[in-house]
């Protein structure tokens, strides 16, 4: 292109010969963006183009006729890529490492193929292609996915030791209870292991089934009209008896008038009642742990502190991710999953809040701070919700006599909830699959239908899709519960679909159980009437 060798002669075979009348195509060749080198059969650099140039960051006195392998990182890579051209060999995509000037190393690809002269090799043409950047954004993928996979098989671990430690003790005081031999006082000790391990257990489920629908993008919300601080009191006094087991002082404070907010009150009151239990479980006996609520500056503003093992600096930032624990070593502490605060960020940012944590280091306490935005002074289009527990109250205990058809393909499960509805005072007839229960419906036409979800042959959606075709007279129109072990949103949404009016997640709560019987009960009754 025009340009005069650097230092010494070049030999009539080494001169490049390009259309000198081309002006256009050297121009091309120039400005290309990807690298271009004319080599000698022994390696020196004859000519390269700019973008060669800024790949070794050198000059062209600096680069032009001196050898390429003064640039590999291994010279016998050069010595390879050469032998190769020198006995006509087409070169694809070799991978080697280029030293540039300023002492970084460049990973590249090279293509490359020789030019003969009557039977003689007078140089090589090559181009090459810079995939330092690529190669560096695969290794930080690659980083991220092995970091991602440690983290997974660190939490699935961390999971079967939690399931297993409270089955564990739940399996050994069963083995003592059978045996008969435990005094009235160890007895009551026994139960109480068992019903608080059996909990340990629903918790660790609900925090999975949460963080799963959180990642799916699933987390459902039913705005309404919400008091605050009906909320927090509803968490605090669950909380309360944890709290009191453990000898930690649980305080509550908020303003008298109603801090009103636009939100689902069940997702609100476990994003607090998470907070709550994280910071009792690191609190030791004797310790604090304080709630306060207001409003300032149109937000409403909650603050969980405690005077517990508090947090490093380093975990900070990390606090609300999943698989993440200040110390996930099989001697920590403190059992947990470590899902709870990754809950307590997703509810509260999906109702348009922040939710905060700091430390002033380990061994001096946490407090964490949830903003969210106060409702508009009328309220929109939304209902105020009660916060009374639906539990409770005369209209959760369902009228005597209540006929119902009960249908588990699990014995114990059947059994179980049989004994509860009939203490209860209900007339329950049970069923084993699907096909008796239809049959039960159609000859009994019960009060109410319980059923579960997967079961052999006939499952409990179209148990009751063939309930629904029924007419009013043999039972098509029986109010419905599902009672499944799945229990994600789109299971509820299911369930609802085919012909249920309430889809409960197992193991089911007997006193929402009750709640939900009543409720059927009285808008059953309340059809008949208008009927």
């Amino acid at each position: 292109m025009g340009r005069q060798p650097a230092k010494g002669a070049r030999s009539a075979e080494d001169t490049v010969r390009l259309p000198e009348s081309d002006q256009e195509l050297r121009e091309f060749l120039e400005q290309a963006t990807i690298g271009l080198r004319w080599m000698a059969p022994d390696g020196r650099i004859l000519w390269a183009n700019n973008a060669e140039l800024e790949m070794v960051g050198c000059s062209e006195d600096e680069y032009v006729d001196h050898n390429i392998a003064e640039f590999f990182l291994e010279p016998q890579a050069a010595a390879d890529l050469l032998a190769r051209l020198a006995r006509k060999e087409k070169v694809e995509g070799y991978q080697a490492r280029l030293r540039a000037k300023d002492g970084s190393v460049k990973s590249v690809l090279i293509d490359a193929s020789g030019l003969s002269r009557g039977g003689r090799f007078v140089h090589s043409r090559s181009i090459t292609r810079d995939i330092t950047p690529l190669l560096e954004r695969e290794g930080a993928v690659r980083q991220r996915a092995e970091e991602t996979g440690r983290l997974k098989d660190d939490f699935l671990a961390l999971l079967s030791h939690e399931l297993r430690s409270p089955l564990g003790t739940i399996l050994v005081w069963l083995g003592l209870l059978q045996e008969g031999e435990l005094h009235p006082a160890e007895r009551e000790r026994a139960l109480g292991v068992i019903e608080r391990g059996a909990r340990s257990l629903e918790r660790i489920i609900e925090d999975l089934l949460h963080a799963s629908r959180i990642a799916a993008g699933g987390l459902v919300l039913t705005p309404q009209l919400v008091d605050l601080r009906g909320v927090v009191r509803l968490a605090v006094d669950a909380a309360s008896a944890d709290a009191a087991l453990k000898g930690v002082v649980l305080t509550s404070s908020h303003v008298e008038v109603p801090i009103w907010a636009i939100g689902d009150p069940g997702r609100l009151q476990q994003a607090v009642s998470n907070l709550l239990s994280n910071a009792i479980k690191f609190t030791p006996a004797g310790g604090r742990v304080a709630v306060g609520l207001e409003a300032i500056h149109e937000q409403a503003r909650l603050r969980v502190s405690d005077t517990g093992e508090g947090m490093s600096p380093g975990f900070l930032p990390f606090a609300f991710e999943r698989f993440r624990q200040q110390d996930s070593t099989s001697t920590r502490a403190h059992h947990g999953l470590g899902l709870g605060l990754y809950v307590v960020r997703h509810v509260i940012g999906h109702h348009g809040g922040l939710v905060t944590a700091e430390s002033p280091g380990p061994g001096l306490g946490s407090t964490f701070t949830v903003l969210l935005p106060l409702a508009s002074r009328n309220g929109g289009d939304v209902s105020p919700s009660s916060t009374r527990d639906p539990g409770h109250g005369e209209a959760s205990v369902p009228p005597a006599g209540l006929t119902v058809v009960l249908v588990d393909d699990e014995e114990d499960a059947r059994e179980a909830l049989r004994l509860i509805l009939q203490q209860n005072g209900m007339l329950v007839t049970t069923a084993a699959s699907a096909r008796e229960a239809f049959e039960l419906v159609e000859g009994l036409q019960p009060d109410i239908l319980l059923s579960d979800i997967a079961m052999p042959g006939e499952d409990g959606l179209s148990l009751i899709r063939r309930v629904r075709e029924l007419p009013i007279s043999r039972g098509g129109q029986v109010p419905a519960a599902a009672l499944s072990a799945y229990a994600g949103a789109e299971d509820h949404r299911k369930a609802l679909l085919a012909g249920f009016q309430h889809h409960l997640p197992k193991p089911v709560d007997p006193v929402h159980l009750l709640a939900v019987i009543a409720s059927m009960a009285r808008k059953s009754a309340g059809r008949i009437e208008e009927g």
